[in-house]
């Protein structure tokens, strides 16, 4: 089981195991290691983990599922495969698990409503790069207005960083300033022609401008952009400072990205197979009690 192990978390061939091993052939390393694929490492915590400071919620396709991950700034706490990313899953997941301080998360919906329903006083913190990732996809990189142009410029300035409470206190007040400025151009409406019944239908003219200006006054206004400024947390264990991520890369990078090279891989497993690599990768990364 260790060598399997260390072949599926590894970039060895099968070649290279079978040749490690002591193996003549692949078929026989096949045959030797084929009950292993059956071992199922246990999803869920044993019992009830200590209430963590930071949790981090995100989810990633695999195979025909999506794996809904839960972890800590130390490690991994759980995760389950689903069939879709809602609320109701989510909720299954942490529903046992103490309400953190804080969760960074992407912004998906079912996230946000778990959240709200299992752990209703656990402040949010959003993904500054999804927060970026969505500007560019409403503005493009190269807009047409001198609107577009200044919204996507205070975008790249939040992304870039922001790091005193002076400098979030000069960007909120630049956008209020876009707001103010643009608030013609924002509600500017565009008519069809008249239909049947005397109707006339009309849509915002810059609408993916105005979306992603209301997006971003609306983050402001629920305290879920830069609460990684207005909350200071200390462990109650070490009396030590915990930085709160301004970004979900402890899970996009520290795992999902890992996740994707494995696959590539391994390419060729069945979907099966698929889940139970990131079951045992997951396992591996599993917070440490």
């Amino acid at each position: 089981m260790e060598h399997f192990i260390r072949w599926l978390l590894g970039k060895e061939s099968q070649s290279e195991a079978v040749s490690r091993m002591g193996y003549t052939t692949a078929r026989t390393w096949r045959n030797k290691t084929t009950w292993c694929w059956d071992v199922i490492p246990p999803r869920r915590p044993l019992q009830k983990p200590p209430r963590s400071n930071v949790i981090l919620m995100d989810g990633t396709r695999v195979a025909h599922f999506i794996c809904l991950v839960v972890r800590a700034i130390e490690g991994v706490l759980c995760w389950q495969f689903s069939p879709w990313e809602s609320s109701m899953e989510w909720e299954r997941l942490i529903h046992n698990i103490p309400a953190p301080y804080v969760v960074v998360t992407d912004g998906q919906k079912g996230i946000l409503l778990a959240i709200a329903r299992c752990w209703p006083e656990t402040k949010i913190q959003r993904c500054i790069f999804h927060v970026w990732l969505n500007m560019r996809s409403k503005l493009t990189l190269h807009p047409k207005t001198v609107a577009g142009v200044e919204l996507l410029s205070l975008a790249r300035v939040l992304l870039n960083g922001i790091n005193t409470p002076k400098q979030r206190d000069k960007w909120i007040h630049e956008l209020n300033l876009f707001g103010q400025r643009y608030k013609d151009l924002l509600n500017e409406r565009t008519y069809g022609p008249i239909n049947t019944y005397d109707r006339r239908r009309w849509w915002y003219t810059h609408k993916n401008l105005r979306s992603a200006y209301r997006q971003l006054v609306k983050l402001v206004e629920d305290k879920q952009l830069f609460t990684y400024l207005e909350m200071t947390i200390t462990d109650i264990s070490t009396g030590k400072f915990v930085p709160i991520p301004r970004t979900t890369n402890y899970v996009e990078g520290g795992i999902n990205s890992r996740l994707r090279d494995l696959l590539k891989i391994h390419r060729g497993l069945t979907p099966v197979r698929q889940v139970r690599l990131v079951d045992w990768y997951l396992h591996t990364r599993k917070m440490k009690r």
